[in-house]
């Protein structure tokens, strides 16, 4: 192999890709990256064999072929190189690679060893714009769970409709759905995909300016995301989501309509207090306002009262600290609906004028 391109396109590639390489693996080839130069383009690859993700960048292609080198050396070398562009050659598994000041040798390891990542993106199953799905992930992600204990908990729930796609999330404390429109589109298919897979798609979007779409396609244990020439290819979680149609309350008796900002605050005044101990915070519905309180035995207590128009009973529920920061902290609507029924039930969270989004969070019980 032997290219030549810019600085800035491989450093870029690198970043993308680098994040999915093994740490702790028994296969030393899993921490390599694969560059492979063909067809005018350099392809980089990355696997821990749960996700795989390949980007292509444009390069001056004297040579094709292929190499696999450690992801960390190769990419802080790129990074740290200042250079406006940067060649390279491989020969017998090393890699030199040159620029204008620096020079560097690589060993790497045959890339026949490498994994193949499959290609699951030629039969696109869906489109989605890109702004609305990966605020819809930011907003049902928080509640996935964040241990292995039960897998099906652990992901995000995807359930093709007919022209609407569901999103939901769970860790049995708390309960997050996302209804996407998707008109057109008939297909009926429902899986579930890691958590750490769609943090990686919002790291790989976030970094993509005025992405436009995002290209959702499955197989039966895979899911291939395609965003803007990269692929995201990963297994899917096995088994069946539990039925939580029964955990969203059919009708609320309390319902708070107050400015989402300020909430937010009185919160995270609240958590303060709230963490020296069980993380617990008590909200008590009045009239005109919510009323916020936090004790920590050997610290203090923290009231703080948020403005709000209240319809219904006057009620007071625990609940943690963190699950309801959590929410607040992703909304970017600027009012929101706090409703609740009783101090046994779960509460809800959801903007004010949203009816494709909906935020649940069961109670705690504390004592008096």
């Amino acid at each position: 192999m032997k290219i030549s391109c810019t600085q800035e396109k491989l450093n870029k590639g690198l970043g993308i890709v680098s994040r999915i390489v093994g740490t702790r693996t028994t296969l030393p080839v899993l921490s390599n990256i694969c560059l492979e130069a063909k067809g005018g383009q350099l392809k980089l690859s990355a696997t821990d064999l749960e996700i795989g993700v390949t980007t292509s960048i444009g390069a001056k292609v004297d040579t094709e072929g292929a190499v696999t080198v450690p992801a960390r050396l190769i990419s802080e070398f790129v990074a740290t190189n200042d250079d406006a562009s940067v060649n390279l050659e491989s020969k017998d598994s090393t890699l030199h690679l040159k620029s204008a000041r620096y020079e560097a040798n690589i060993r790497g390891i045959d890339p026949s060893e490498f994994p193949v990542i499959p290609d699951i993106a030629k039969d696109s199953l869906v489109e989605i714009k890109a702004p609305e799905f990966t605020k819809a992930i930011s907003e049902v992600i928080i509640a996935c769970a964040t241990d292995d204990t039960r897998p099906v908990l652990s992901g995000i729930y995807f359930k093709f409709e007919k022209n609407q796609l569901l999103l939901v999330a769970t860790d049995s404390y708390r309960l997050a759905e996302k209804k996407i429109e998707t008109p057109g589109v008939e297909i009926q298919k429902e899986f579930i995909v890691p958590a750490r897979t769609m943090q990686e798609i919002l790291r790989i979007a976030g970094g993509v300016q005025e992405l436009e779409k995002i290209a959702i396609s499955a197989t039966e244990n895979q899911v291939s995301f395609t965003i803007a020439g990269t692929q995201i290819v990963s297994r899917l979680i096995e088994g069946a989501f539990p039925n939580y149609k029964q955990i969203i309350p059919s009708s609320l008796r309390t319902t708070a309509t107050l400015a989402l900002p300020e909430l937010a605050s009185a919160v995270k005044m609240a958590a303060l207090f709230a963490r020296q101990g069980a993380n617990n915070i008590k909200v008590k519905f009045t009239p005109t306002e919510l009323v916020i309180t936090s004790v920590a035995d050997q610290i203090g207590d923290n009231i703080s009262r948020v403005a709000a128009q209240v319809t219904g009973d006057e009620v007071e529920i625990a609940f943690n600290a963190k699950y309801v920061l959590d929410i607040l902290q992703v909304l970017p609507e600027k009012k929101a609906l706090f409703e609740v029924n009783d101090k046994a039930s779960p509460g809800v969270i959801k903007p004010e004028k949203a009816k494709d989004y909906v935020y649940i969070i069961m109670p705690l019980r504390v004592e008096e």
